[in-house]
């Protein structure tokens, strides 16, 4: 079910006892079936390597972080388990698998990266699941996936499990990449934070015109755990309540990992247009902007603007908007209901450019409730900081220029 806020953010350092929950069951499933994976044919592959050597790039990112943790506090105990992983992966050197080498991976030569800056216009078909959730269909190293498009956070994240139509193959395609560039940790504000890993691979948006994005860097989740006991509980949970397998954050610049591949192979701009059922890639802005309503984004890139917000027609109130297509139905600050600690049904909502709330507002509507059952009410939060939610882009096409930084409300 929809429900979830989702801008990506830093996750905490110490995340305790379920971070190694979360870390036993997945390095779990990666060494069974890699063991049981070395009958397998992949095709295009070179000589045979060392699973040490395939997996080190995987453990060792995992291993620094929990041995970081236990050192704290156990400095014997953090060796102990420093000494038992290599020791661990150096016995596994008597088992081959046919994979590509890291600098020959087929799946990332097969596809050239996109120039930088690209022009041309493609046209994304969009679905909107459970009334809140925009999505796009794309392949990742061939593979479908049904991405959420979020403008609340950058990057393309996808559970490894994805990667394939099962684990075993999923792990093959996940070899097949080759040596990860990057890794950290990051999470969603609905719930769920999460251990990545960068790799570069071929990204397709498919429908439409279609758009092969070529080479380009996504963030593989490896393991995952919930921030909250009634957050879900996995990565994958939280996606697919979502009705989604992925994220494809396209907003400017947010977050602490990869950028937008539209960004980051040199797309432009994009236009969210949820009413049009498109995804717009271009240079310029194909729709027609609402006179005033260009804003530069504030925060360095995130769609994040000073804007106004008023309540029932009462005085605009100024607030720090994150115009987030991935926010559900957002949240508004207590201060502009008095007491109340939830927004009544029937309440108007609107958002203005300016403090006198005068002309045509950005975006305004009233809350009651969708054709799930389900309030569209926004959260009640303390603050300034407001997240809009999907309701603008309800309502407008939505440009964002990642060139001039700058987001725009089209009529």
């Amino acid at each position: 079910m929809a429900g979830h806020d989702r801008k990506k953010q830093v996750s905490s350092a110490n995340v305790g006892r379920r971070l190694l929950v979360g870390m036993g069951a997945s390095a779990g499933v990666f060494l069974a079936a890699a063991a049981m994976a070395t009958g397998a044919t992949v095709t295009a592959a070179p000589a045979k390597a060392d699973f040490e050597d395939l997996l080190d790039p995987i453990i060792q990112p995992i291993l620094t972080s929990l041995t970081d943790s236990i050192g704290a506090f156990d400095p014997a105990a953090a060796l102990d388990l420093t000494n038992w992983t290599d020791s661990f992966l150096a016995s596994l050197n008597s088992i081959d698998l046919a994979v590509p080498a890291a600098s020959e991976s087929a799946a990332s030569a097969a596809v050239p990266a996109a120039s930088d800056p690209v022009t041309g216009t493609y046209d994304i078909p969009v679905s909107v699941k459970e009334v809140t959730e925009p999505t796009v269909q794309a392949t990742v190293d061939g593979t479908t996936n049904t991405l959420l498009v979020d403008t609340g956070s950058s990057g393309l994240v996808i559970p490894w499990e994805d990667l394939g139509s099962n684990d075993f193959t999923a792990l093959e395609k996940l070899f097949e990449l080759g040596s990860p560039i990057g890794s950290g940790f990051s999470g969603y504000s609905g719930g769920v934070e999460y251990f990545y890993l960068t790799y570069d691979a071929p990204v397709s948006l498919v429908g439409g015109t279609g758009l092969d994005a070529g080479s380009t860097p996504i963030d593989v989740e490896i393991f995952s755990y919930p921030t909250s006991f009634s957050s879900p509980w996995s990565f994958e949970q939280f996606v697919a309540d979502n009705d989604s397998t992925g994220i494809l954050g396209i907003g400017d610049g947010v977050g602490p990992a990869t950028a937008s591949p539209l960004q980051a192979d040199g797309y432009e701009g994009v236009t969210l247009d949820v009413p049009g059922k498109e995804l717009v890639i271009s240079p310029t802005n194909a729709g027609t902007p609402i006179p005033g309503a260009t804003f530069s984004d504030v925060t360095s890139g995130a769609p994040i603007t000073d804007l106004y917000e008023s309540v029932n027609g009462g005085t605009p109130v100024a607030v720090s908007d994150d115009v987030d297509s991935g926010g559900v139905y957002g949240n508004i600050p207590s201060s502009l209901l008095g007491s109340a600690t939830t927004v009544p049904s029937g309440t108007t909502i609107s958002v203005y450019d300016n403090a006198a709330g005068t002309g045509t507002p950005l975006y305004t509507y009233v809350t009651g409730t969708d054709s799930l059952g389900t309030s569209t009410s926004p959260s009640v939060v303390s603050g300034t900081d407001i997240d809009s939610g999907v309701e603008p882009f309800l309502l407008h096409a939505i440009y964002i220029d990642y060139a001039n930084d700058t987001l725009t409300f089209d009529k």
